[in-house]
């Protein structure tokens, strides 16, 4: 079997495309931290001094068994343990107290 020009070239284009999708969200992170440590932020915050909490990601809930977004449930879920409901934790990088 022997592959023409064009589909080598599409082959190649396909692999870096995917390499490029798969990439993209640390180089994203990259540059963010690159600004904000140009702007003297914190690197972390970004000088908001909260960061979304890494049990609940940020709902202010556990998520207790799966459910489906259409799927309406009746108990209602227990407050996370970590940030105590509010979906937050200060800034490990900046904030000291």
């Amino acid at each position: 079997m022997s592959f023409t020009e064009s589909e080598i070239a599409g082959f190649g284009v396909g692999a870096f495309l995917l390499v490029a999708s798969l990439a993209a969200p640390k180089v994203d992170a990259f540059i963010a931290r690159a600004q904000r440590r140009t702007l003297k932020l914190c690197e972390a915050c970004g000088g908001v001094q909260k960061l979304p909490c890494k049990k609940c990601r940020g709902r202010g809930q556990e998520r207790v068994g799966f459910s489906t977004p259409w799927e309406k449930s009746n108990s209602s879920a227990p407050a996370c343990g970590a940030c105590n409901g509010r979906g937050q934790i200060p800034c490990s990088s900046c904030c000291k107290t």
